[in-house]
């Protein structure tokens, strides 16, 4: 390995590695080379299961990649129902930051993304999949429990809890937010949905969380969800894929399904958005 490690760095005319400490460490050279070699391999693997998946149709690999909403209380369900349909296909999915699986499906590490919109990087292609109510959440035991909606300025006084920076439903609620006037008063940053979700059953404040987050919680009667008056936080939950990207059978196929799953089992517009295919070459 070391003699092929000098030869490579002898064709390039530069050191890979820093030698001489107690352990190896890549060069500035050594370091844009794996990210090279990363992209490369990545791409290899996608040749190597697309042509698998063109001679066998009803096998293949899909990586899937959702934020914290699509990838516990959306996505699960969807690739629960593919899978009872098609068993013999592999699926992987991660939860990840947005911004994480924007750079990781533009290196096709991951074939698609499930993330809350909007996508407005041209980069993208993006298919609206349903349609996802961020809801203002309480505890049986706050006072805001007994009444059937409160005003945006009953708000402005209450102890908020919210997800740690650059969570997308964090900036869609501040910004909606601000844009009637109001500013939360916030006491916790937590995160993720579910540490958030706990802060409000201990009644340590009031949140707004996604409404396919709290079902269970709701049913059990351990949260409940308060109407604000002339107030509405929606958004789109959007497939997203790079560009120009080959869709092998497996993946179209999964595509489609996810679409006819939200049609008959999630949230969808009053209006209708509209939505192209791109076909399988």
């Amino acid at each position: 390995m070391s003699l092929q490690v000098k030869a490579l760095e002898n064709d390039l005319g530069l050191p890979l590695l820093e030698r001489g400490g107690p352990k190896l460490r890549l060069t500035q050279a050594g370091e844009a080379l794996y990210r090279c070699a990363v992209s490369i391999l990545h791409a290899k693997d996608e040749a190597e299961r697309a042509i698998d998946e063109l001679s066998a149709a009803t096998k293949g690999k899909l990586i899937l990649g959702a934020n914290t909403t699509g990838g516990m209380y959306i996505l699960p369900r969807i690739v629960r129902a593919f899978k009872e349909l098609y068993p013999q296909t592999e699926v992987i999915f991660q939860i990840e930051s947005t911004e994480w699986l924007y750079e990781k499906i533009l290196q096709n590490v991951v074939d698609m993304g499930l993330v809350g919109g909007p996508t407005e990087d041209r980069r993208f292609g993006v298919e609206p999949i349903c349609l996802d109510h961020v809801e203002l959440i309480v505890s049986p035991s706050h006072p805001f429990s007994s009444l059937a909606k409160v005003s945006l300025k009953d708000l402005k006084p209450q102890p908020c809890i919210l997800p740690l920076q650059g969570s997308r439903t964090r900036q869609l609620v501040e910004r909606r937010l601000k844009e009637a006037g109001v500013t939360l008063r916030m006491v916790m940053q937590l995160p993720g949905t579910e540490a958030v979700k706990k802060a409000v059953e201990a009644n340590l404040g009031i949140a707004f969380v996604s409404r396919y987050s709290v079902e269970n919680e709701c049913t059990l009667g351990k949260l409940k969800i308060i109407a604000i008056e002339r107030f509405d936080l929606t958004r789109h939950m959007e497939l997203i894929y790079r560009k120009q990207k080959y869709f092998s059978p497996v993946a179209q196929r999964f595509r489609e399904f996810a679409y006819a799953y939200a049609q008959q089992h999630l949230t969808q517009p009053r209006r209708k958005v509209k939505r192209v295919i791109k076909p399988v070459d």
